[in-house]
C-alpha cells in the first residue's frame, strides 16, 4: 500500500511540475507585459520579503517524526497530544508574526529607499494584502507533516497540484478581466490559505484523529523544540539565501534589476522542483538501514540509485539552459532581461551537485546531525548575504547570482567533507559511478551541440523548439544506450506498467 502511495505521489508530482512548467512558460512574458516590468517587480518584491518572516521554525520536521513514530507504536493518544501541542505553538508564532509584519508596514518606505513615491504606495497595499493571507494560512502549517508521517502522499501532491497550477490559472483570469498587480497578490494568497486548510479537512476526515487543545507537557515540548530549533536555523538560513537578494536590490538598486534576479529564480525554481518530486519519500527506508548491517554501504548505493536519477534530469535542464537559454529569454520575455541568462546560470551551477544528493540529507535528519548543517548553512547564507551588498551596487542581479553561487559551492564542498567523515557515506564511490559516468557524456554533447548551433540561425520559436527537440532526442538515445544500467532501464518498464 505504502509503495503504491509513493509511486502514485511520485507520478502526481512531475505531472504537476511540468504542467506548472508548461503554464509559467506561457503566462509569465503575458503577465509581465500586461503589468508592466515596475508591477513585477514588486509583485516578486512582496512575496519575498514576508516570506522572511513565515518561517515553521522546523516544526513540520518535528511533527513528521514524533507522529510517525507514535503511529508505528500505535498510540493515536500521543499523535492527538502532539497535534495539540503543536497547534498551540503554531498560533503563538502565528500572533508573534502579525506584530512584527504590523511594525514593519510603517516602515517600508525606510526600507526600500529603491523605490519611487508611486511604488512605495502600491507596495503598502500589496503587503497589506499578502500578509492577511500569510498570516491566515499559517496556523494550518501543522498538517504538512501530519499528512507526511500518515503516509497520505497522494492528497498530499494533489493539494500541492491544486496550490501551484490554481494559483497561475485564476492569475490568467483575473488578468484577462483587466485585474492589475493588486488581484494578482490576493489571487496568490487566497489559493495558498485554501490549499493549507483543504489539507486540514482532508487529514481530519481520513485520519479521524482529533486534535487535543488542552494537552501541555514540559517535557515532551522540550524536546520538540530541541529538534525544530536546528531545523529552523537551517530553514532560515535556506531562506536568506536567495530570497534576501530582492530586497537588497531593492534597496541598492531598482526594481528592473529586481525582475531580472526574480525571473532567474523563477527558473532555477524549476529546476529544483523537478528534482524534488521524490523528496522524502526514503526517509522511513533511510531510518530502517541506519541500523542494519553494512548501513553506510548500503545508503551509499541508494544515494548512488536516487542520484543517477536525478542527475539526469538535473543535467539534462542545466546543459540545456546554457546551451540555448540566451536565445529562450530573447524569445519568452524580451532583450530587458538578457542577464537574467547570467542569474540563472549562477544560481544553478552548485545544483548539478546538491540536489543529486537528497538521500544524504535524509540521513542527516535520521541521525538528528541537524546542528552541524544548519551552523553550515547559516555560514554560507551569510558569505551569500556579504557578498550581495557588495555587489549589487556595481554589478545588480548578477553580482548577487554571483555572490550566491560562489557561497553555496563552499558549502557544498563542506558538505561533502561531512558525508564522509561524520556520516561515513562512500562520497568518492557516489562521484565516480554518479557524475563521473554521465557527466562527461553529457558535456561532450552539448559541446558538439554548441558548434552544431553555431552554424545555424535560431531566431524563431519554431527553430528554438526543433534544436531543443533534437538535442533532447539525442540525449536520451545515448543515455539510454551508454549511461543506463539495467536497474534503471527496468525502473522505467516499472513507470510505464505503473501508468497502465
Amino acid at each position: 500500500m505504502v509503495k503504491g502511495q509513493i509511486a502514485k505521489g511520485a507520478i502526481i508530482s512531475y505531472i504537476a511540475i511540468f504542467l506548472n512548467i508548461a503554464i509559467t512558460f506561457f503566462y509569465t512574458p503575458w503577465m509581465i507585459r500586461q503589468i508592466g516590468v515596475s508591477d513585477y517587480g514588486l509583485y516578486s518584491l512582496v512575496g519575498t520579503f514576508i516570506s522572511y518572516f513565515i518561517i515553521d521554525f522546523g516544526l513540520s520536521g518535528a511533527i513528521t517524526r514524533f507522529i510517525a513514530k507514535y503511529r508505528a507504536e500505535g498510540n493515536q493518544k500521543k499523535v492527538e497530544n502532539m497535534l495539540g501541542l503543536t497547534t498551540k505553538v503554531y498560533l503563538c508564532i502565528d500572533a508573534v508574526i502579525f506584530l512584527t509584519l504590523l511594525v514593519c508596514y510603517f516602515f517600508i518606505k525606510d526600507i526600500f529607499t529603491g523605490l519611487t513615491p508611486e511604488e512605495i504606495e502600491k507596495l503598502k497595499v500589496l503587503y497589506v494584502i499578502a500578509g492577511c493571507f500569510s498570516v491566515l494560512s499559517f496556523v494550518w502549517h501543522p498538517m504538512n507533516g501530519a499528512m507526511m508521517a500518515y503516509e497520505y502522499f497522494v492528497e498530499n501532491k494533489l493539494m500541492d497540484m491544486f496550490h501551484k497550477v490554481g494559483t497561475v490559472v485564476l492569475i490568467v483570469i483575473a488578468l484577462l478581466l483587466d485585474g492589475g498587480v493588486y488581484e494578482l497578490v490576493f489571487i496568490t494568497g487566497a489559493v495558498g490559505f485554501l490549499s493549507q486548510l483543504f489539507k486540514y479537512l482532508i487529514f481530519k476526515y481520513k485520519s479521524r484523529v482529533k486534535i487535543n487543545w488542552s494537552y501541555f507537557d514540559k517535557k515532551e515540548m522540550k524536546g520538540l523544540l530541541s529538534f525544530s530549533g536546528w531545523v529552523f536555523m537551517t530553514s532560515m538560513a535556506q531562506r536568506f539565501r536567495l530570497t534576501l537578494i530582492p530586497t537588497i536590490l531593492g534597496i541598492l538598486a531598482n526594481t528592473t534589476e529586481i525582475s531580472i534576479f526574480a525571473l532567474g529564480m523563477t527558473i532555477e525554481a524549476m529546476t529544483y522542483t523537478l528534482s524534488s518530486a521524490l523528496n522524502g519519500l526514503f526517509l522511513p527506508k533511510v531510518t530502517r538501514m541506519l541500523h542494519a548491517e553494512n548501513g553506510g554501504k548500503e545508503l551509499t548505493n541508494l544515494m548512488i540509485r536516487v542520484g543517477r536519477i536525478q542527475l539526469y534530469i538535473i543535467g539534462l535542464i542545466i546543459m540545456g539552459f546554457w546551451l540555448v537559454g540566451s536565445e529562450f529569454l530573447h524569445l519568452w520575455v524580451g532583450d530587458k532581461f538578457s542577464n537574467s541568462y547570467y542569474v540563472v546560470l549562477l544560481l544553478t551551477a552548485f545544483n548539478i551537485v546538491s540536489l543529486t544528493q537528497h538521500i544524504a540529507n535524509d540521513v542527516v535528519y535520521a541521525e538528528n546531525k541537524v546542528r552541524f548543517t544548519a551552523s553550515l548553512t547559516f555560514v554560507s547564507s551569510g558569505l551569500s548575504l556579504v557578498g550581495s551588498l557588495l555587489l549589487a551596487s556595481s554589478l545588480g542581479a548578477v553580482g548577487c547570482a554571483l555572490a550566491f553561487c560562489l557561497a553555496m559551492t563552499l558549502n557544498q564542498v563542506w558538505l561533502n567533507i561531512f558525508y564522509s567523515r561524520t556520516l561515513h557515506l562512500e562520497i568518492g564511490r557516489f562521484f565516480r559511478e554518479c557524475h563521473g559516468r554521465i557527466i562527461p557524456l553529457l558535456l561532450g554533447l552539448t559541446i558538439l551541440a554548441f558548434i552544431v548551433k553555431h552554424y545555424l540561425v535560431i531566431d524563431s520559436w519554431f527553430t528554438l523548439f526543433t534544436f531543443i527537440v533534437a538535442y533532447t532526442l539525442v540525449y536520451f538515445i545515448i543515455a539510454y544506450k551508454f549511461l543506463l544500467n539495467e536497474d534503471e532501464k527496468k525502473l522505467i518498464l516499472l513507470q510505464f506498467h505503473l501508468n497502465e
